[in-house]
């Protein structure tokens, strides 16, 4: 494939990008959309007293932003944030070490991620890297900060516990934590401030001045499908019910689009478009993804919030702004009666049809926990019953139906 048949290049702040990523890692807990930012300002914050220079500071905001990059449970997440220790936390780790890895301008931070949760007594032995063993240390102890404290973020009696805080974890001073960190920690926790600053208020707005610290670049299309697959793989690894829904998704998008005479580098769009599509999926609980019956009207309401978190994530990065909104209007139908902007007629794009009935085909064809997968003759008969009822797209529906075997193929990522 040569560069003239790909999208061109993307002008896209990274800063902005990884605050895009660590918004969807956020979405995982449900309850609390700000750990992940409230590490990174703790981190910043330790970094800043301990002296070290801006650069560094701004890689620890970074990598405090998107440490939980491994997590798409809200089980698991309940626990990170719940508990001191345990002992699958490393799991999560090296899960978001792998998703990383291979992005190459976020690449920097898959050390640091490794080794969040590695007790300083451990670390301290191995053969890496000083500054990074430090790094990730730190990472643990802001993380673990904000595990403390975040039971009294609702009633704002941060402040009431502070001290019980701080002696807690300074007991852990050469064993979970570098000693100079906690010195750190403890020079920085002395004045009402720090812990003031954990309101939500406080953190959006220290968000809000960290973006002020830019970093333009131009990221090709290549390297920004990797980033959209990082996506993918998170909110696929949600449950073992969606896995690869997306990449199916995005796979058999891509192919219908061909099938119909899209241009490839539209047909490029749309697959990111279906990698992208479930984002908001992951602020749904655990309890109504993996339900063993069908919803009920309360849990419906629920379910419908994912397109608008979709919708709520991407719109940080203007330079996708298309193809944003053609993953954001994937439960949008063509007689406007869809989910949740009631989009529809001549404004509902080609390319939103398109993701729209490969979302419903790539679902029934895998199992729920409500039902088997269903056989490729009935999903044609549910997707024709949908466009008689003008909820889905006549013509790709029609291209589907034309090639069933492949389309099913596809949409199992070649594994049915």
């Amino acid at each position: 494939m040569t560069d003239k048949q790909l999208p061109p290049d993307l002008a896209i702040d990274l800063r902005q990008l990884v605050m895009t990523i660590a918004n969807t890692i956020d979405l995982v807990g449900v309850d609390d959309l700000l750990h992940g930012r409230r590490v990174g300002m703790l981190a910043r914050e330790m970094a800043c007293q301990l002296g070290w220079d801006e650069k560094t500071q701004l890689l620890l905001y970074d990598a405090g932003l998107l440490h939980d990059c491994g997590v798409s449970s809200t089980r698991v997440h309940r626990r990170l944030v719940a508990e001191l220790e345990w002992s699958g936390a490393q799991e999560h780790c090296l899960r978001g070490e792998e998703l990383l890895r291979d992005f190459a301008p976020l690449a920097h931070l898959t050390t640091i991620i490794r080794y969040h949760h590695s007790r300083w007594a451990w670390l301290e032995q191995q053969a890496l890297d000083p500054d990074l063993a430090r790094y990730a240390n730190l990472i643990f102890l802001a993380d673990r900060i904000d595990v403390l404290a975040a039971p009294y973020h609702a009633d704002q009696s941060t402040l009431s516990h502070a001290e019980e805080i701080r002696t807690r974890l300074a007991a852990h001073s050469g064993k979970l934590f570098a000693p100079e960190l906690v010195d750190a920690f403890l020079a920085c926790s002395a004045g009402e401030a720090f812990w003031l600053a954990l309101q939500p208020d406080s953190v959006h707005q220290y968000q809000t001045e960290m973006e002020a610290h830019g970093d333009p670049r131009i990221i090709g299309w290549a390297d920004f499908k990797r980033c959209a697959d990082i996506f993918a793989r998170i909110i696929d690894a949600k449950s073992p019910y969606t896995e690869q829904h997306s990449r199916g998704v995005a796979m058999l998008s891509r192919y219908l689009a061909g099938k119909m005479g899209l241009d490839n580098a539209t047909c490029e769009k749309i697959e990111v478009a279906g990698l992208l599509h479930d984002i908001g999926k992951l602020q749904i609980p655990d309890e109504i993804v993996e339900g063993h019956n069908p919803l009920t009207a309360q849990e419906f309401n629920v379910m419908k919030s994912h397109s608008f978190g979709t919708r709520q994530v991407l719109k940080r990065l203007p330079a996708i702004d298309d193809l944003a909104r053609w993953a954001y209007y994937h439960h949008e139908t063509p007689d406007g009666q869809g989910y949740p902007f009631h989009v529809g007629g001549a404004a509902l794009p080609l390319e939103a049809r398109i993701i729209n009935v490969a979302d419903t085909f790539q679902a029934l064809a895998q199992e729920r926990p409500y039902r088997k997968p269903m056989a490729p003759d009935q999903i044609m008969d549910i997707l024709r019953e949908r466009v008689a009822k003008g909820r889905a797209d006549a013509d790709v529906v029609a291209a589907i139906a034309g090639d069933l075997a492949n389309c099913h193929r596809v949409a199992l990522c070649f594994q049915g």
